[in-house]
């Protein structure tokens, strides 16, 4: 298993991740954008030359949000979800960041139970904001 940073040779299995994980996918443009912009770190998660994961990070100042996180669902309660948390927190001991952000789906429990054993708190709700659903505002003081 390794972490490598995004490249567009990986666009279509994180397009295909994207499209079977959430009911309302990044656009390959989303992902594109993503992996130009200076202030975002994207990285998939290979295991045997296979893209199994993968998540894109943006950081200004001292603070740092999740924007998008995702495990092959054929790979998912095998600790990679664990592992990219792992290296999502290494970058922010490098970056001296002291805040981590994310969204969440209130329905999501095993994602809230994942990021609740790395030390999220939840400090707020955002209503509707994946259309039909609300989101869980959480931060990480590092």
């Amino acid at each position: 298993m390794k972490f490598l940073h995004f490249s567009d040779t990986f666009l279509d299995k994180v397009i295909d991740i994207e499209n079977k994980s959430f009911p309302n996918p990044w656009t390959k443009e989303m992902f594109l954008s993503s992996s130009k912009n200076s202030s975002t770190t994207f990285k998939v998660l290979i295991l045997n030359k296979t893209v199994i994961g993968y998540y894109i990070i943006s950081h200004v100042a001292d603070e740092m949000e999740i924007l998008n996180i995702a495990v092959c669902s054929k790979f998912r309660n095998k600790s990679f979800g664990k592992a990219i948390l792992i290296d999502i927190l290494k970058t922010a001991t490098i970056k001296k960041i002291k805040f981590v952000f994310l969204e969440v789906r209130k329905s999501n429990t095993i994602a809230l139970k994942l990021y609740k054993t790395f030390g999220f708190n939840e400090i707020g709700v955002r209503k509707k904001y994946y259309k039909t659903e609300d989101a869980l505002i959480l931060k990480l003081y590092l």
